[in-house]
């Protein structure tokens, strides 16, 4: 490992291909029930209805609120998590607005996350 490391290390990357490295990878579309779940989440970011540095934003508070307290200490865990992965699709979404791999991956992500949050106490986030 240390050879490798030594025969790179005063490599220098060419501009047009670090370039070529920053890009997002191009997709054509999301699926139908994804691209409608972005469109919802772009919106309320769009709206100011969702902070992405404010987890409480995310919360559906009549719900959130009839939870037991370590429930809730959950329901937070989760806001904190989903909301990190928010900023990054409202930064990428941003960018271009174009659906590439990577925000495909995030929103699934999302998606996931606020399922199984939601099977388990109910429909406590907004999104």
């Amino acid at each position: 490992m240390q050879t490798i490391y030594q025969q790179y290390q005063d490599h220098v990357i060419k501009p047009d291909t670090q370039q070529m490295l920053n890009k997002p990878l191009e997709k054509t579309a999301l699926e139908k029930e994804h691209q409608e779940f972005l469109q919802l989440l772009i919106g309320k970011l769009k709206k100011g209805e969702l902070n992405p540095y404010m987890p409480a934003t995310l919360f559906n508070e009549p719900v959130f609120q009839k939870l037991s307290e370590e429930d809730r200490e959950k329901g937070d865990m989760g806001a904190i998590n989903i909301m990190g992965i928010v900023r990054q699709i409202d930064n990428l979404w941003k960018l271009d607005q174009k659906t590439s791999f990577q925000l495909e991956n995030l929103v699934e992500t999302v998606w996931q996350m606020k399922s199984k949050l939601e099977e388990k106490y109910g429909d406590i986030y907004v999104i």
